[in-house]
C-alpha cells in the first residue's frame, strides 16, 4: 500500500520540497520514523508492508528496498537510507533545524541515545520477546516444560536483571532532567530513538507506572505530542494499530 501526506498547514515545509519515501512495517521501529515526519512537518509518500501472520517476519518485498530487507528505510529524492539512528539524524540534520542540540555537550548525548537505544536496549527488548514466545510456542506437549524452563532460565539470569538495570537507568536520567525531555530543552532524537524500545518494555520488561513513574509519564508525553497523534492516525487509515496504548 502506497500513500502520500502532506505536512501540517502551520509549519511550512522546506522549499524545495523533499520526495521523501517511508517504508513503513506493521509494528516496529519504522513507527517513531514516521512520528519525526509528523513533527518535522514534511511531506512524505508512506509504503506499507505487512508482517507474515506465522512468523511475524517483514514482507519480503522490502528485500527489493534494501538487501537487509528490514524496516524503516528511507528515501530522499532517491537516496536510499537505513538504521534508524541513521534516519534520525540525517533527517534533524538536514530538516530540523527547531530539533538540532542547542550545544556541543547536547549534541554528544543525543549521539549517545542514538547509539545506546539500538545497541544496548533494543537488543534486550528482543530477548524479552523470543523468550516470551519460546514460553507460548506450540510445541509438543512433552516438550513445552523443557523450553519454559530455559525462557524462563534465560530471563531469570540474564534478560530480566539487564532489562531492569536499563529502565533503572533511564528513569535516573528523567529525574535529572528539568524538562522532561532526555536531552534539553525540547524534543529531540534522543526522544524519537527512544520510544520504541520503551513501548517494548511496556509489553515485556515490566515498565509500569507504578516502578518507573518518570519513564511512564514521559511516554504519556510523547504519545500525546500531536505529531505522534497524527502518524498513529495516519497508519489507523492503512488499517494498522499503535504499537502499545496507556
Amino acid at each position: 500500500m502506497e500513500s502520500t501526506y502532506e505536512p501540517a498547514t502551520e509549519a511550512p515545509a522546506p522549499t524545495p520540497a523533499p520526495t521523501l519515501v517511508l517504508h513503513w512495517l506493521e509494528q516496529s521501529r519504522s513507527h517513531r520514523i514516521l512520528w519525526l515526519l509528523e513533527e518535522l512537518h514534511l511531506p512524505y509518500t508512506l509504503k506499507v508492508y505487512k508482517r507474515d501472520p506465522r512468523t511475524f517476519l517483514a514482507d519480503p518485498a522490502l528485500k527489493q528496498v534494501h538487501p537487509r530487507g528490514k524496516s524503516p528505510v528511507l528515501e530522499d529524492n532517491g537516496m536510499i537510507i537505513a538504521e534508524s539512528g541513521l534516519i534520525i539524524e540525517y533527517l534533524i540534520s538536514k530538516y530540523g533545524k527547531d530539533m538540532k542540540p542547542k550545544t556541543e555537550g547536547e549534541e554528544m548525548k543525543v549521539k549517545y541515545y542514538l547509539h545506546y537505544a539500538e545497541g544496548s536496549l533494543m537488543p534486550i527488548m528482543l530477548l524479552l520477546f523470543v523468550t516470551n514466545n519460546i514460553r507460548s510456542a506450540k510445541v509438543p506437549f512433552f516438550i513445552r516444560p523443557i523450553a519454559r524452563t530455559i525462557a524462563n532460565k534465560t530471563d531469570d539470569a540474564f534478560a530480566g536483571p539487564d532489562a531492569t538495570s536499563q529502565l533503572e537507568f533511564l528513569e535516573s536520567q528523567l529525574a535529572n532532567s528539568s524538562t522532561g525531555y532526555f536531552v534539553g530543552g525540547s524534543l529531540s532524537g534522543a526522544d524519537i530513538i527512544l520510544i520504541y524500545p520503551l513501548q517494548v518494555a511496556v509489553l515485556r520488561a515490566g515498565l509500569t507506572q507504578e516502578k518507573y513513574p518518570l519513564l511512564y509519564r514521559w511516554l504519556e508525553a510523547m504519545q500525546a505530542r500531536e505529531a505522534y497523534k497524527r502518524a498513529d492516525e495516519v497508519v489507523a487509515e492503512q488499517g494498522f494499530g499503535s504499537i502499545v496504548k496507556l
